[in-house]
């Protein structure tokens, strides 16, 4: 459960542990549910007013990945070569 608001993530009861930047992530991917986030926009949404390269991008999104583990094996976060990511759950 993800809490916009509040800006944490819960697995059941739990509080899982996130880096601010990969919760802001995923809220950047989720709030585009089913859309294409070019990774342009996803830098500037969350890295705003900073330089970062694509490759602290791609290690929000494989911490992401790791952390929100599909149960059924199917990605959450997929990857659309050289456009950007989808969030791909039901939200």
């Amino acid at each position: 459960r993800l809490d916009a608001a509040r800006k944490c993530l819960w697995r059941g009861d739990a509080l899982v542990s996130l880096t601010p930047k990969a919760l802001e992530t995923l809220l950047v991917l989720v709030r585009n549910k089913g859309s294409v986030v070019d990774k342009d926009t996803l830098l500037d949404e969350v890295w705003a007013d900073t330089f970062v390269e694509e490759a602290t991008l791609a290690q929000n999104i494989s911490t992401l990945r790791r952390v929100l583990g599909a149960p059924t094996g199917r990605a959450l976060i997929e990857t659309v070569p050289r456009r950007g990511y989808r969030f791909a759950a039901d939200v």
